[in-house]
């Protein structure tokens, strides 16, 4: 306990504070006894901080111990050299030493595992402040810190060290981190003298990589020729599937359909026998690329690009994608329109979502806040349970839907009117924009899949909104059509059905001969609404009426989020009139109509066999359009069009007004003409000639050989019928 001595003056002095603090110390004597206990407080307190532990004065050397087995099998820790004796003190003389250096042999006398104690309370804290928890499985906040051997942690940080203790070398403290430097320095003496070999001609070895990869660095990698850059958080060898690697436990920014954050990927580079150039290193520090700039300058570029296919988005697509998570899977070439939908994609397959750490920042907090799309009321309507989905057009509008459990897509609110697509924005910085992915989850609508798809690949639509005009069709239908079409888009009336939601979409029949301009009427509907276009047909849709079911719930649903315009291309299954005998293709048309109730998009049905179609659909249909066979200034015009189409592509023609003529009187429908003009130019370019009329009336003898030899054995199996 502490003793007071009375003097004279207003002063006090401690004889004793503990048992390690052997000498007296003045104070000044408070005014009151709280102020004063609290003043002896914070003295003691400091003082213990900067008290040597262990001794009363710490000794600024390492001691060197071993941990042998002695005679009895006791494992015991001597100094380093000697003998271990039978029996042993359990007194502990370490704590005085700036660090414990401990080697442990096994029974057979082998050394396998080193470590060092760090006792020095100033050696600590200026680990703390230069390391902290930046080490993957070492953290340096603890109280106790024992390092095992191999140091590559100091080996990283060993200069961060030696600048601090530049700062201050005569305190103790200087002591103390010189001691610490010049024992690494001895330590990793054969080591740094092959690394400054190597380093100067751009080698390393792989035994010597992970030097390369202190945490924190950014590293270089490729991924089917696309660059990457990781954020390091650790190296370690491994051995896969038989083979060693050097994995680099790197951290990029991802999007997992509601924020940005930090994800995991790990890089390998596979074992190698002698030296290799760091450059030509599967993955390697982008310090050491030689157009490190200009990576730099096209990777923030490129996750600026990232950053904005936050949402939904229709973009042109062609290149190679990944159908598999990460970087597995097959890879699948698509060329056409993709949805860009990450959000929809963790719905329906939430065990491939990218698992994120967010950022926890204010401003994205509050961007995320002012974002947030007011939903419709979820609930029972018409027995049916509603749930909410957040969605947004392909204009980057945000739409609010409310969507049945069962796929059907009602829309239980008007669509709001699209406006011009607003900047995305920027919310991440340039550091955060270097990391980002060069993959985004997308649905290839052509392929019907979805897939992974390389940003670098990723184009603005380029919607052709003349393709409409370019339909060759009476002008009454392509009005007809037309103000159906915008009416749907734009409708700010309330008018519904007695039940909420039914029959708010808009279904178009279009029936006649095959190559009228059926299917061409969809694509053009949907080219100048400037919406995507979701085609099926019965294959996929299947036989079975539970996966028919199931799998028109989902594109109906698919279509309602992304605005799209549906073509169901020859319908006629789904269409046929219902009999007393075929309960399963009842089962379907009935599924069918149902469905087709609550749909609220658009949806154009094709076939040219209308008058199997059952009853119950003619109310059900908004507006049916009859394509009838095209007459001579109808094929006419199908054949300016492509040979227009054909001159604008580059190529010269030799076709002259005249040959219009003629063209026209040759009875084909349009995608016949379509076949025909490209037949022929693909003849005239293998001659070397220009497309003329003579290439086309070789490829118009052709066909007309076909149709009559089709026409001639059409009849013989109709006669031996």
């Amino acid at each position: 306990m502490p003793v007071f001595l009375a003097t004279p003056e207003p002063r006090i002095r401690i004889l004793s504070l503990s048992s390690s603090l052997n000498k007296s110390i003045p104070f000044v004597f408070p005014q009151t006894p709280t102020k004063m206990f609290k003043s002896i407080s914070r003295t003691v307190k400091k003082l213990t901080e900067e008290a040597p532990q262990g001794n009363d004065q710490m000794i600024v050397k390492v001691k060197r111990l071993d941990s042998r087995f002695n005679r009895r099998g006791h494992q015991v820790v001597v100094d380093s050299g000697t003998v271990p004796a039978i029996e042993t003190d359990t007194y502990d003389p370490n704590g005085a030493y700036v660090m414990v250096h401990c080697k442990y042999f096994n029974q057979l006398g082998l050394l396998h595992r080193q470590t060092l104690d760090i006792k020095s309370l100033m050696v600590k804290k200026v680990l703390k402040e230069v390391i902290g928890d930046s080490y993957p499985g070492i953290s340096f906040n603890t109280a106790n810190i024992v390092l095992e051997y191999p140091l590559r942690c100091m080996w990283y940080y060993r200069d961060d060290i030696r600048a601090v203790a530049k700062e201050d070398k005569k305190s103790e403290k200087g002591r103390h981190l010189k001691l610490l430097l010049d024992f690494l320095d001895s330590e990793f003496a054969t080591l740094d003298a092959d690394y400054r070999n190597y380093m100067e001609q751009g080698l390393t070895s792989f035994d010597l990589m992970w030097t390369l990869f202190k945490p924190g660095e950014l590293v270089y990698t490729s991924f089917d020729g696309h660059a990457r850059v990781f954020e390091s958080k650790g190296f370690k060898e491994q051995q896969i599937s038989c083979a060693v690697y050097g994995v680099i436990d790197g951290t990029y920014i991802d999007y997992n359909g509601e924020e940005f954050g930090h994800a995991q990927r790990y890089v390998l580079n596979p074992d190698f026998e002698g030296t290799r150039k760091i450059t030509e290193l599967d993955a390697f520090p982008l310090q050491y690329h030689p157009r490190e700039k200009e990576v730099r300058l096209d990777l923030i570029s490129r996750g600026r690009k990232f950053e904005s296919l936050a949402g939904i988005h229709c973009m042109d697509y062609s290149g190679p994608t990944i159908s598999g998570s990460g970087h597995w899977g097959s890879k699948l070439y698509v060329n056409g329109r993709v949805m860009v939908d990450v959000k929809t994609h963790v719905h329906y397959h939430p065990d491939k979502a990218v698992s994120i750490t967010s950022f926890n920042s204010d401003k994205l907090k509050d961007l995320a806040a002012a974002a947030k799309p007011q939903f419709t009321t979820p609930g029972y309507h018409n027995g049916i349970y509603y749930e909410e989905v957040a969605s947004q057009g392909v204009n980057n509008v945000t739409m609010n839907v409310t969507i049945p459990t069962d796929g059907t897509g009602q829309d239980l609110k008007h669509k709001k009117k699209r406006t011009e697509k607003s900047k995305a924005l920027e919310v991440l910085t340039d550091s955060q924009l270097l990391l980002c992915s060069s993959l985004i989850y997308g649905f290839a609508l052509n392929e019907k899949q979805w897939v992974q798809l390389f940003v670098d690949n990723l184009q603005p639509v380029r919607w052709n909104v003349q393709s409409f005009d370019q339909l060759v069709l009476p002008t009454s239908q392509k009005q007809l059509v037309k103000a159906l079409v915008e009416s749907h888009q734009n409708t700010n009336t309330n008018f519904d059905d007695f039940i909420a939601g039914k029959g708010r979409g808009l279904i178009c029949c279009l029936h006649g001969s095959p190559g009228c301009g059926k299917t061409m009427t969809a694509e053009s509907v949907a080219e100048f609404t400037k919406s995507p276009l979701y085609t099926i047909s019965a294959g996929d849709l299947g036989a079975d009426p539970a996966e028919m079911e199931k799998a028109l719930s989902k594109i109906l649903r698919l279509c309602t989020i992304w605005n799209a315009v549906l073509l169901l291309d020859e319908a006629d299954v789904f269409l046929e009139e219902r009999s007393l005998h075929d309960l399963g293709r009842n089962a379907l048309v009935s599924i069918f109509l149902r469905m087709l109730e609550y749909y609220s998009g658009i949806l154009f049905l094709t076939t040219n066999r209308v008058k199997t179609f059952d009853e119950a659909f003619q109310s059900r249909i908004h507006v049916a359009l009859r394509y009838r066979d095209l007459d001579k200034s109808a094929r006419e015009q199908v054949w300016r069009n492509f040979i227009k189409k054909i001159e604008d592509s580059g190529n010269v023609t030799a076709i002259k007004e005249s040959d219009y003529d003629f063209l026209g009187s040759v009875p084909l429908n349009g995608r016949q003409i379509k076949n025909a003009a490209r037949t022929a130019l693909s003849l005239a370019e293998n001659m070397g000639d220009k497309l003329s009329i003579d290439s086309v009336k070789s490829v118009l003898g052709i066909v007309e050989a076909f149709e009559r030899d089709f026409k001639e054995l059409k009849n013989v199996k109709q006669i031996e019928a």
